[in-house]
């Protein structure tokens, strides 16, 4: 979809950007805890060292990328810290990410039974843990852009006012020019033809007025439908 001044300005003015930015990387985190439980798991049940090594070597990258992700000085865990009621589901996240530094940086040191744990604790706790804190944002998200929509919608209104009276007037003019032309032909001579020059550029002028009122008019139209489908299409 184009992007029109009205609808960059809407998502500027709406902090679209950062809720945007938070699912995108609580949705990540999520990918890469689900990662961490699965390949825990196979490297437990790795046949040959060969294996062990290359499945331990892809856990310890995302076991990183979770632990990096998750780590409360982001950006994103300042950004969420703003939603008290997803203070319980972050702080599943968290837990995650205290059972992975617990272990070691350069192998995969658990028993099968720990690492089914572990795979268990993914599924079981972070993915819907995660799920909760991207509908949450979502909501907001919608909220926040319907209120704006609402604000748009009556500045729209208050704008169309504006163009109705702007209308109005050049209707007047161009009134009041054809009765110049009509007192410039009772005139005649020299001074009606003066009349007549001036009553031609008034007219000239109410019908430029009103080439350029509809064209406000078409591009005000553009950005409210613009601005419309953008709250119809903003889900996660």
């Amino acid at each position: 979809m184009i992007q029109t001044p009205a609808l960059r300005a809407m998502k500027a003015s709406s902090g679209f950007s950062g809720i945007a930015e938070a699912i995108t990387k609580v949705g990540h985190s999520r990918g890469f805890a689900l990662n961490c439980g699965m390949l825990a798991v196979l490297c437990t049940t790795a046949e040959s060292d060969d294996e062990h090594a290359a499945l331990t070597a892809e856990f310890l990258t995302f076991r990183e990328k979770y632990m990096s992700a998750v780590s409360p000085g982001t950006d994103v865990g300042d950004y969420l810290s703003k939603f008290p009621d997803l203070a319980p589901h972050r702080r599943v996240a968290h837990d995650f990410r205290a059972a992975l530094a617990a272990l070691p940086d350069d192998r995969v040191d658990m028993t099968r039974t720990q690492a089914a744990d572990l795979a268990r604790c993914a599924r079981c706790d972070v993915l819907p843990a995660t799920y909760i804190i991207i509908n949450r944002l979502s909501d907001h998200e919608t909220e926040q852009i319907a209120q704006r929509l609402i604000k748009m919608q009556e500045k729209s209104a208050l704008v169309d006012g504006m163009l109705a009276e702007m209308t109005r007037i050049g209707r007047m003019i161009g009134l009041i020019s054809i009765n110049a032309s009509v007192e410039a032909a009772r005139a005649g001579g020299e001074s009606g033809r003066s009349f007549q020059v001036i009553a031609e550029e008034v007219r000239s002028l109410a019908r430029q007025s009103s080439d350029v009122l509809g064209r406000m008019k078409h591009r005000i139209s553009e950005d409210d439908g613009d601005v419309v489908k953008a709250g119809r299409h903003t889900t996660f």
